[in-house]
């Protein structure tokens, strides 16, 4: 468990139409599970980080509408997307009351590109988390070596987790 001055803090809010579809598919205590597992899987990747972020992570689960206009209007891309990162540790040092940054997941991205990825859904939502949070690390997937580097690392933190997580794992599956 890393020390409490380099933990990041998942702070979890989700879209009341996401609310039900999780209600759904993991029960009543559905919020304190993922929470829960959020939190454990995040802390797990910083704690072998040489310099991790701290503060509070807010992590926002959303649907595919939502995603598509919050796409569009931070990136120019007019398609929905799985996961998006913001890191904003410069301006948390300044504002104490800022996240140190920020990552929302359309959960139903997640939902229909889990199978392809051989995960099930808490898996692709994790691995999903993890990606966005290596993204605010600084770690970059643009290239194929930074796409396996990313991959693996968070499929290794998921895996110690008793995750059956894949490093084969691809986000963004356009035609899923």
């Amino acid at each position: 468990m890393p020390s409490t001055r380099s933990r990041l803090t998942v702070a979890l809010q989700v879209a009341s139409p996401v609310a039900r579809l999780l209600r759904q598919e993991f029960g009543s205590r559905w919020r304190p599970h993922l929470k829960h597992a959020f939190q454990q899987a995040i802390d797990a990747l910083t704690a072998t980080e040489p310099h991790p972020p701290a503060g509070e992570l807010s992590l926002y689960l959303t649907t595919d509408l939502e995603m598509r206009a919050l796409n569009n209007l931070y990136r120019g891309i007019e398609h929905t997307t799985d996961v998006l990162s913001f890191n904003y540790s410069a301006h948390a040092a300044e504002n104490p009351e800022t996240p140190a940054g920020e990552i929302i997941i359309s959960v139903e991205t997640a939902q229909r590109q889990a199978p392809l990825n051989q995960h099930d859904l808490l898996t692709e939502l994790l691995m999903l988390a993890l990606h966005g949070t290596l993204h605010m690390m600084g770690y970059d997937d643009s290239t194929e070596a930074g796409r396996a580097t990313m991959n693996a690392r968070a499929a290794s933190v998921l895996r110690q987790l008793g995750y059956a997580a894949h490093d084969e794992w691809y986000s963004q599956y356009e035609n899923a």
